[in-house]
């Protein structure tokens, strides 16, 4: 791969997140508002069911965490379609790993800054104090979200290129599916047996099974990040693959170009 084709996307990218307001909206506002709404609803049921109201707060955080991540990628990637751009950048030569680096990049740098920004309203706002006190969980927990988020942008770009520009919603809504079969507040237990095998094999089930285990009991279990951990690098490993044989094929059958 050649660094100065990835950096060069990546200041594109920025520049076109600086210049578009709706994407200040889209990751900025909503993200900030939701853990706004969601903390002072914490504030409101403290003296009723604190712990419930803590762990729908946390959960927010991760929730969001995870849809910046993994829409990042793929919303730029729509944005290359929508603009015909991409006709452009493939002009350059890029290949298809370079192209998904700087995504990948831009991605990690934008959701790392929104992440920063929850975490401190949750501490110095709503008293948070977890997120001081059990650093090193939080840190693997939000290592672990945005490896699966992007394991998943990744996939959802290989179903976006081979099915076409039709599809391209499936940038902000397909891990709305992924959150709901994660089971975000509640047990993998609550749903029916056929669901749960389903449920087992979200790359959000571990993640949300350890943040709830966190806000109770102040502990997670190694054996839970673990099984999240081995999930995600299935997704992984099957979206890169997935993503390099549709890109091929999309390049070679003039697929790419039908998507501008």
């Amino acid at each position: 791969m050649k660094l100065y084709k990835i950096a060069a996307l990546l200041y594109y990218d920025i520049l076109v997140f600086k210049n578009s307001r709706w994407k200040i909206v889209e990751f900025v506002y909503f993200p900030v508002t939701t853990i706004l709404i969601w903390g002072l609803f914490s504030l409101f049921v403290k003296d009723m069911a604190v712990e419930a109201g803590l762990v729908v707060l946390v959960v927010n955080i991760f929730w969001n965490f995870a849809y910046i991540a993994q829409s990042s990628v793929n919303m730029q990637m729509n944005d290359d379609t929508w603009s015909g751009s991409l006709k452009q950048i493939l002009i350059t030569g890029i290949t298809e790993f370079e192209y998904l680096t700087a995504r990948v990049v831009f991605a990690i740098l934008m959701s790392a800054a929104i992440m920063t920004i929850m975490l401190g309203i949750s501490l110095y706002m709503f008293n948070v104090t977890l997120i001081v006190t059990h650093a090193s969980e939080v840190l693997t927990l939000s290592a672990l979200t945005l490896f699966a988020s992007l394991a998943l942008a990744v996939l959802l770009a290989a179903m976006i290129i081979a099915a076409g520009r039709e599809y391209s919603f499936l940038a902000w809504s397909a891990l709305q599916a992924f959150i709901l079969l994660s089971a975000p507040f509640y047990p993998v237990s609550i749903f029916p047996e056929p669901v749960q095998a389903v449920s087992r094999l979200m790359p959000f089930t571990s993640i949300f099974e350890a943040t709830r285990s966190l806000v109770s009991t102040g502990s997670v279990s190694s054996a839970v990040l673990t099984e999240g951990f081995l999930i995600t690098v299935a997704y992984a490993v099957f979206s890169l693959l997935a993503y390099k044989i549709v890109f091929h094929r999309a390049r070679k059958t003039g697929g790419l170009v039908r998507l501008t």
